[in-house]
């Protein structure tokens, strides 16, 4: 069901009194100073875009081969209204997020000049992300209930910045980390291993794996290790 479809089945009595209170709200806050829009008129459609970043290479008789590399930004648009004080006779609006049309199309060609980064929360949605406000367009033609609009938000993403030798840490702990996590997994499918980290003691690994604790020695030399210290986070401890 569309968002502004809730509103009208509410309006003509297609659901609960109770349950209409229950639609989605669109809320926009201004990160830096704390100012927050909150639309009192739902869009039809909310419209989001999310894609993989692919780098093109042609290569002689194989042909175009594309391969991955990172994503793009998400794009959120919708079109809709800023209704003016008349639509406030209607019980579908939200009038206590209502505000006249031209304090709200300030304050966002304000963000959108200034660059603002902003928080996009739609409620009932799995929307929450910091953005930053790509276009906003009115539309000023007599209209009796308000300014028609439509707007586009491009995901904020942090810019690091960092020496050659910070990029090469960065990705060898990245590539620890998924060892571990693959290691981990593993130890999961089998009941014959168990991770070091996921017990503290090589005494506690051989309870868990044969039933005693006393074990422990003969379950250091079936690792190929010869002292519990040889242990680091993360190996993977078999019994077999």
């Amino acid at each position: 069901m569309a968002l502004s479809e809730i509103f009208r089945a509410a309006k003509k009595g297609l659901i609960d009194a109770e349950d209409s209170f229950a639609t989605p709200e669109i809320h926009l806050t201004d990160t830096v100073t704390n100012e927050i829009i909150q639309f009192c008129m739902l869009p039809e459609q909310i419209h989001v875009k999310a894609a993989a970043s692919f780098r093109t290479y042609n290569i002689i008789e194989r042909g175009e081969i594309k391969l991955p590399k990172g994503e793009q930004l998400t794009q959120i648009s919708w079109s809709g209204l800023l209704p003016n004080a008349r639509m406030l006779l209607y019980n579908f609006m939200r009038h206590e997020f209502w505000e006249q049309p031209q304090e709200i199309i300030r304050a966002l060609n304000r963000w959108r000049t200034d660059g603002d980064k902003l928080q996009l929360l739609v409620t009932q949605t799995a929307l929450n992300l910091p953005v930053y406000l790509k276009s906003f367009d009115t539309d000023y033609k007599k209209s009796l209930v308000g300014i028609n609009y439509s707007i586009q938000f491009i995901a904020a993403k942090q810019l690091q910045i960092m020496t050659v030798e910070e990029a090469d840490a960065q990705k060898e702990n990245a590539v620890n980390n998924r060892n571990i996590e693959i290691k981990r997994r593993a130890a999961m499918k089998s009941r014959a291993g168990i991770l070091f980290g996921q017990v503290n003691s090589i005494w506690e690994a051989a309870r868990i794996l044969t039933g005693r604790g006393g074990d422990w020695q003969t379950l250091i030399e079936r690792n190929g290790k010869k002292n519990p210290e040889d242990f680091n986070s993360g190996d993977l401890i078999i019994w077999n």
